[in-house]
């Protein structure tokens, strides 16, 4: 794949010689004579070049309008051929964002070895952005059933336990048990109680509010925490899910059999207070023959 390189140049000769070096180095040159539609092309740049002679080039505005919707920022290197060194010029470049500046009559060879030395820069970070993304992901995500992971949740309930201490909001947490996954995994296999889980969340999300947070704990358990309403709106909104889910095939000819147990944060509470009276609420819940609904 072709490393693409925006000159801002008006003299085509000058121009075409960057762009014959740069092209036997696997840089593909992209050249305008002025800005308009810059914007459209940017994403698929990975360095600019400038000429500070260049009259529609205004040093203070290039680096922003490069660079004002990426993370990584897009390497920005002037060139300046004037025959006097012009220590303001630099200066003025360099506090406005240049990566580097390039002094004197065109040389080809240093011209290359500044574009390749940024432009692995930037692939460095680019790639580093990727991972370091791709690691969030996987840190807030549950990956069997998309739903928010149970580390992530950890968090957010700490913050809301935080939260509660200065507002006393009513916040309930609302603890699921998927309680026929083993029983299936038994009969079928563990892929196939995967499957469930994740066809499962997928119903129970679209039941959830907006303010409201739904995460996979462990195993086929799920925990939603509801804001803005207490123990009893808590057991309102589990028969509201019973009912919404109990006759819906998540697989075929496969039903949820669910048990919830509710707890209402209180003042003092610390997360692992409301962590065991969650998985005590569910444990009771479970004994029931019918409704399993328990509030703790």
């Amino acid at each position: 794949m072709k490393k693409k390189v925006l000159i801002l140049e008006i003299n085509e000769t000058k121009f075409n010689s960057i762009e014959m070096v740069l092209s036997k180095n696997d840089y593909e040159s992209v050249y305008y004579k002025h800005l308009t539609d810059l914007k459209s092309e940017l994403e698929n740049i990975d360095i600019v070049v400038a000429n500070t002679n260049v009259d529609y080039v205004d040093i203070t505005k290039l680096y922003d309008m490069v660079n004002s919707e990426f993370i990584i920022k897009i390497p920005l290197i002037f060139l300046n051929n004037s025959e006097e060194f012009d220590k303001d010029l630099v200066k003025k470049c360099f506090d406005n964002g240049a990566s580097d500046f390039i002094k004197g009559s065109f040389n080809a060879g240093e011209i290359l070895a500044r574009v390749n030395y940024h432009y692995e820069q930037y692939y460095k970070l680019s790639e580093y952005k990727l991972r370091v993304d791709k690691l969030a992901h996987l840190a807030t995500v549950d990956q069997i059933s998309k739903l928010t992971s149970k580390m992530h949740m950890q968090a957010i309930l700490k913050q809301q336990i935080n939260n509660f201490t200065k507002h006393k909001t009513s916040t309930s947490i609302l603890y699921i048990s998927l309680m026929n996954v083993n029983k299936i995994v038994g009969s079928f296999g563990f892929e196939y109680g995967e499957r469930l889980i994740y066809q499962f969340a997928k119903k129970l999300k679209t039941l959830i509010g907006e303010s409201d947070q739904v995460s996979r704990w462990q195993g086929s358990n799920f925990m939603i925490l509801l804001s803005n309403s207490d123990a009893k709106q808590a057991e309102a909104y589990a028969k509201k899910i019973n009912s919404s889910l109990a006759n819906v095939e998540i697989m075929k000819n496969t039903k949820p059999i669910l048990s919830f147990g509710i707890t209402e944060l209180s003042a003092d509470d610390t997360f692992e207070e409301l962590e065991q009276r969650a998985v005590y609420a569910l444990k009771e819940a479970k004994k029931q023959e019918y409704a399993r609904v328990y509030i703790c």
